[in-house]
C-alpha cells in the first residue's frame, strides 16, 4: 500500500499462479502500511463489537431474568378462577374435591387463601396489609419460600387453625420498626373491625434479583384453616388460588395438561387461569430474541459503515498502486491473481477487526459480569461469534469485489504510465 516501496511481484510461470504468493503479498501491502490498515479495520472492530456484545448482554440478560423467576417461582403451575371472564372466587372457587384431585400430580400442592386487613402504623391512623393462608411447612412444600428467622407454622398447627404468623420481610419492618418481629403479637384488623392477633414465629427471606422488587408486598402468611375460622367473607373448604410446586423430574406441560384437564372436566372451559413458570420463560425468550434481533440488527449498521470505509481505502490503494499493478500484470500476472490479492486484502481487514471486535466484547462482558448484580453468568456464544466472524469477512469480499475488479482491469502499458 506504500507507492515509495512497490510490493515485488509474483514471478511468471507457475511461481505466478500461486494462491500464497497472493496471500503473502497481500499481508506485505498492508504491513507496509499499518496506519492507513488499522484506520480501514476500525469501522469493522466497532461493527462486530457492537453485534457481539448486544447479542450477548440480550442472552445474559435472558439467562438473569430467568435465575430470578426460578429463584421466586421455581418450577410451579399456578391455579385461580379466570376474572377476565367475569367470573369471581364465590361463582368458582377453587375446592376441596379439586385439591385432593390434583394430589395425584407429581407436584406438592399448596391452597392458598387472600384477604386483606389493617394494622395500627401510630395511633388512629390504619394501613393496608395483605393476609394469606397457606398450609403449614411451606418452605418444604416450596422451597423458594426461604426462612431468614424462626420457623414456619407446622402442619399441625395449620389444621388446628391457631393464631400464628410468619411475616414477609416487608411486613417485619412495617409491623415492628426496629424491633425483632419474632415473639412479638401482631394486632391486625378485618375491614368489618373484627380483632385478630397473631403470634409471629418466623420473617421469610425478602426475593433477591430483579425481582426483589415483589418483596415489597407487605404480606403476613397465617393457616388456611385461621382465615375460614375469622374471616367474614372467606367459605370454609374454598380457596383461592393454588400453586403447584413440581417435583424433580416432573415434565412441566404435561402436568400442566393434566391439570387443565382436571378443571376443564369439572367446570368446563374458560372458567380458570392455568400458567406455568416455564410458558413465563417460554414467552419470555422469544421476546429477548426478538429483543437481540433488533439489536443486532442496529449494531449490524456499523458494520455496514466500516465496510463502505475499507472499500474507500482500497479504491484509494488502487490509484496509488497502479504502477506497481501494471509491473505485476508485464511480469505475466493475470487479471484473476490481481483480483485475488485485491480481495486477500479486504477480507483479511475485515477479519482481524472481527477478532479484535470479538476480543472487545469478551472484555466487557466479562467487566460487567463481576461488576454488575443482575448479570450473573458470562455468555458469549460460539454461535454468536462465528456468525459475526463470518459477516464480517462477507462485508470485506462484497466491499472489496469493485476495488478488485478497477485493479484487475487496468491496462499493463497504461499503468505503466502512471504518474
Amino acid at each position: 500500500m506504500n507507492p515509495a516501496r512497490p510490493t515485488p511481484a509474483a514471478p511468471a510461470g507457475p511461481m505466478g499462479m500461486n494462491p500464497l504468493e497472493n496471500f503473502r503479498m497481500a499481508f506485505e501491502s498492508l504491513w507496509g502500511n499499518k496506519l492507513r490498515s488499522f484506520l480501514a479495520l476500525l469501522g469493522i472492530v466497532i461493527g462486530v463489537f457492537a453485534v457481539t456484545a448486544m447479542i450477548s448482554l440480550g442472552q445474559m440478560a435472558t439467562a438473569g431474568i430467568t435465575q430470578d423467576l426460578e429463584a421466586i417461582a421455581g418450577r410451579s403451575i399456578f391455579v385461580q378462577p379466570n376474572f377476565n371472564e367475569g367470573q369471581d372466587f364465590s361463582t368458582a372457587p377453587i375446592r376441596e374435591e379439586d385439591i385432593l384431585a390434583l394430589q395425584t400430580l407429581p407436584a406438592s400442592v399448596i391452597p392458598q387463601l387472600f384477604t386483606s386487613a389493617q394494622y395500627e402504623a401510630r395511633p388512629g391512623t390504619r394501613r393496608s396489609i395483605q393476609l394469606q393462608g397457606t398450609p403449614g411447612d411451606l418452605p418444604r412444600l416450596d422451597p423458594t419460600n426461604k426462612l431468614a428467622r424462626g420457623r414456619y407454622f407446622s402442619q399441625a398447627e395449620a389444621r388446628g387453625g391457631l393464631a400464628v404468623a410468619v411475616l414477609s420481610d416487608r411486613a417485619a419492618r412495617d409491623l415492628f420498626p426496629g424491633r425483632e418481629a419474632v415473639g412479638q403479637v401482631a394486632r391486625l384488623f378485618y375491614p368489618n373491625g373484627a380483632r385478630l392477633e397473631l403470634t409471629v414465629v418466623g420473617v421469610l427471606q425478602p426475593p433477591g434479583g430483579l425481582f426483589g422488587g415483589l418483596g415489597a408486598a407487605a404480606t403476613v402468611y397465617v393457616p388456611n384453616e385461621l382465615i375460614w375460622n375469622t374471616s367474614p367473607t372467606a367459605r370454609k373448604g374454598q380457596y383461592d388460588f393454588v400453586v403447584l410446586s413440581l417435583k424433580k423430574g416432573a415434565d412441566a406441560r404435561q402436568v400442566t395438561r393434566q391439570v387443565q384437564r382436571i378443571f376443564e372436566g369439572r367446570y368446563g372451559k374458560g372458567k380458570y387461569q392455568i400458567a406455568s413458570t416455564e410458558s413465563f420463560q417460554d414467552t419470555l425468550r422469544s421476546i429477548t430474541l426478538i429483543l437481540q434481533a433488533l439489536l443486532g440488527a442496529i449494531a449490524g449498521l456499523s458494520l455496514l459503515v466500516g465496510g463502505i470505509g475499507i472499500m474507500n481505502i482500497m479504491l484509494v490503494s488502487v490509484t496509488e498502486r497502479t504502477r506497481e499493478i501494471g509491473l505485476r500484470k508485464a511480469l505475466g500476472a493475470t487479471s484473476s491473481q490481481i483480483r485475488q490479492q485485491f480481495l486477500i486484502e479486504a477480507v483479511v481487514l475485515t477479519l482481524v477487526g472481527g477478532l479484535l471486535g470479538v476480543v472487545l466484547a469478551a472484555g466487557l462482558l466479562l467487566l460487567i459480569t463481576a461488576t454488575v448484580p443482575f448479570f450473573k453468568v458470562f455468555i458469549l456464544n460460539p454461535a454468536t461469534v462465528l456468525l459475526a466472524l463470518a459477516v464480517s469477512a462477507l462485508v470485506g469480499l462484497f466491499f472489496g469485489v469493485w476495488p478488485a475488479a478497477r485493479a484487475a482491469a487496468l491496462d499493463p502499458i497504461e499503468a505503466l504510465r502512471y504518474e
